[in-house]
């Protein structure tokens, strides 16, 4: 018993002890991060300002594809969570999540909001856990393939996305058909006798690794219960990314960058892969460098990278938190008009006493004047 005490508090000292360290080293890259920005964006403004007054329409192009890969990832959030979330549950959901991915790195915020809100539907926190979980996995795979498909492009053209292609369709071939393998050997062996029950760990004992397979087990038992929900998360990853692409070509293309929009999609996804390895929130920072770097891989200029990245940027970091504002007010003026709905139906109501104040002030007819 003391031992197991003992483990116990050394675990929790230690998770302390690292999430301590995550905060130290947190505060001191958003420090780097606001001392870079007071350098370098004064020296930007004068670019952007000018790139502005050439195309004043940028703007608000990239805040429609921005719209258009919100609802791309909006419609995958409600295809995997169908029973626990509605359209505007998903819609608050991602909204939520993505203005909590200000605060919190790394994804950690929009996770917990996505969880909170499938717990609020009805869903316990395994199943929460779980569709979170393969809606990461997505991600994920959206990511690496954005990183693959547009080093490819950048370097070999359409020669290396054909690779790219054949690699991949070799790859998930072979997979399944050694998942189809394993499954028919671990099948034919004879099922052992059940082991005695052991007393499993708890969660603060549990490491790394531990929980990382247990996580893996869920999202593998999910898409094998139901594959269709991982083809819409991933579907619904790889349209958002492009959306995000298309506007970020676009942005660079209306401000005068000389490279096409294919080269400018695949700068955007090969610079958000880079970026998402480094835990800032909302990669600032990280997203900035990557998108700069493949933009003057792509062949642009410093000077013009610049003004693209920061307004692109700009506009994807401001986005959310408007709508979030909208959405806030629009919950408060549906409450209040329903308030006042219920106050003019109750002053309506006709009072309990009425009936009986009625017949004080006129009774009914007698019997005989009734009859005659």
């Amino acid at each position: 018993m003391a031992i197991e005490e003992r483990t116990t508090t050394q675990a929790r000292r230690r998770a302390m002890f690292c999430s301590t360290r995550r905060v130290v080293g947190l505060l001191a890259v958003l420090a780097i991060l606001v001392v870079v920005g007071l350098v370098i964006v004064p020296s930007v403004l004068p670019n952007l300002i000018s790139a502005m007054r050439s195309n004043p329409y940028v703007p608000l192009m990239v805040a429609l594809f921005w719209i258009l890969a919100t609802t791309a990832s909006i419609a995958g959030k409600r295809a995997i969570a169908a029973g626990h979330l509605t359209w505007s549950g998903a819609a608050t959901a991602h909204i939520g999540g993505t203005v909590a991915n200000r605060v919190v790195p790394a994804g950690v915020g929009a996770a917990g909001v996505f969880v909170a809100a499938l717990c609020r539907g009805g869903a316990t926190h395994t199943a929460a856990a779980g569709v979170v979980a393969l809606w990461a996995v997505a991600g994920g795979l959206a990511h690496g393939s954005g990183l693959l498909l547009g080093f490819a492009w950048l370097r070999e053209g359409w020669s290396g996305l054909l690779t790219v292609a054949v690699v991949a369709t070799v790859l998930v071939v072979a997979v399944r058909l050694l998942v189809r393998r394993l499954a028919a050997r671990r099948a034919a062996r004879p099922v052992p006798d059940p082991a005695p029950a052991t007393a499993t760990t708890s969660p603060i004992q549990q490491t790394k690794l531990q929980r990382l397979r247990a996580t893996a087990r869920d999202v593998v038992a999910a898409v094998r219960a139901r594959p269709v929900l991982a083809l819409a998360a991933l579907a619904a990853q790889l349209a958002a990314a492009t959306c995000l692409a298309t506007g970020f070509a676009l942005a660079a293309v209306g401000f005068g960058v000389e490279i096409s929009i294919g080269v400018g999609m695949a700068a955007y996804l090969a610079g958000t892969a880079l970026s998402a390895a480094t835990p800032t929130p909302a990669g600032i920072g990280s997203a900035e460098t990557a998108l700069i770097g493949a933009l003057m891989l792509a062949g642009a200029g410093l000077g013009e990278a610049l003004p693209v990245v920061f307004l692109f940027r700009a506009v994807i970091l401001v986005a959310p938190v408007l709508a979030a504002a909208v959405m806030a007010a629009a919950w408060v003026v549906i409450r209040l008009l329903a308030a006042a709905r219920a106050r003019r139906r109750t002053g309506r109501t006709p009072h309990a006493l009425l009936p009986a104040v009625v017949l004080a002030i006129e009774p009914d007819p007698a019997p005989d004047a009734a009859t005659s």
